[in-house]
């Protein structure tokens, strides 16, 4: 038997210039049966009819009297402020969602929700993973955030990411903010360490505030991998075998040769280096890093799904 699917019972806040931007793919969402739009709600000098586009309109005062799954904010001025309205009523913060998601390339609202419903905790060893999290207007599930990671460190830290998570965030070395010098920090216990430059922190203290308060978020159940180096690299052979050997989703974004799965590629980098005949214009880990919508189907990669290339790499 096929999979059954049961659509989301979704509420639009907002029916002005952003509702007819996001209204195609919204359309597009419920013919593929992943919502059902039950309602909007517009302010009440602007509930000048009873419906629109074949859906109810209401006020917020009538949302009470409605069952509904999600909340779409489609505004894009007035969001924090429907945000915090929607908070006031007694919403839940994960049942609002940015309707500015639906303009991602090839955005699937079934494998978003997924991502919503079971949050996955971005262990990146660059800035990527929040470059992800703030895209997809998901909160930062994973305290691996804007830190710095020499690669020899992360390849340690990838291989047994509970045990480093399970320990305290400890402070190696105070910022020295005239030499330019970050907070440098430690996690693991007695010969079992790894360590983190913690570069954009002003010092260990706040490092440590905004480490504790996002570790309560990881979601030990799906965690997920992302790592990068050169081909140049001449730890390459000892950091691939590191990778191969995670059991958790993955990607490694590398340049070289290999027959590693889960190891993404791009003809875009390739064309782009012949078009400038400069192989060291744009290293390779700046450019995927710069570029995970134009290359990926993100949603896909993050969901687990191995066919996520846009551009027909084999995975």
């Amino acid at each position: 038997m096929g999979e059954i699917k049961v659509a989301k019972r979704c509420i639009i806040w907002g029916n002005g210039q952003t509702y007819e931007k996001y209204i195609n793919q919204i359309h597009f969402e419920e013919s593929k049966a992943n919502i059902e739009v039950v309602a909007i709600i517009c302010r009440a000098e602007d509930c000048y009819c009873d419906t629109r586009d074949g859906y109810s309109v209401i006020c917020k005062e009538e949302l009470k009297t409605i069952q509904f799954d999600y909340i779409i904010i489609a505004s894009e001025s007035y969001y924090n402020e429907i945000y915090q309205t929607a908070i006031q009523l007694g919403i839940e913060k994960e049942k609002i969602i940015n309707g500015k998601v639906f303009t991602l390339p090839l955005f699937d609202f079934k494998r978003y929700i997924n991502l919503v419903e079971n949050p996955v905790t971005i262990l990146s060893d660059d800035c990527w993973g929040g470059y992800v999290y703030h895209r997809l207007s998901l909160p930062f599930s994973s305290p691996l955030i804007n830190i710095f990671w020499e690669k020899e460190e992360f390849a340690k830290f990838m291989q047994d990411p509970i045990f480093y998570l399970d320990s305290e965030l400890t402070m190696v070395r105070e910022s020295n903010l005239r030499a330019g010098i970050p907070p440098l920090g430690q996690l693991g216990r007695e010969d079992k360490t790894v360590q983190l430059i913690l570069n954009h922190n002003i010092n260990f203290a706040e490092a440590k505030e905004q480490w504790d308060r996002r570790k309560k978020r990881i979601n030990i159940n799906n965690l997920f991998i992302k790592f990068s180096f050169e081909s140049s690299d001449e730890q390459r052979e000892k950091y691939l075998k590191a990778f191969e050997n995670i059991p958790y989703n993955k990607v490694l974004f590398y340049n070289g040769d290999t027959t590693i799965k889960q190891v993404m590629n791009t003809e875009r980098y390739i064309w782009r280096n012949k078009v400038t005949n400069r192989v060291n214009y744009y290293s390779y880990a700046n450019f995927m890093r710069t570029s995970y919508f134009w290359e990926m189907d993100t949603l896909k990669l993050l969901n687990g799904e191995r066919d996520y290339s846009r551009e027909g790499y084999k995975i």
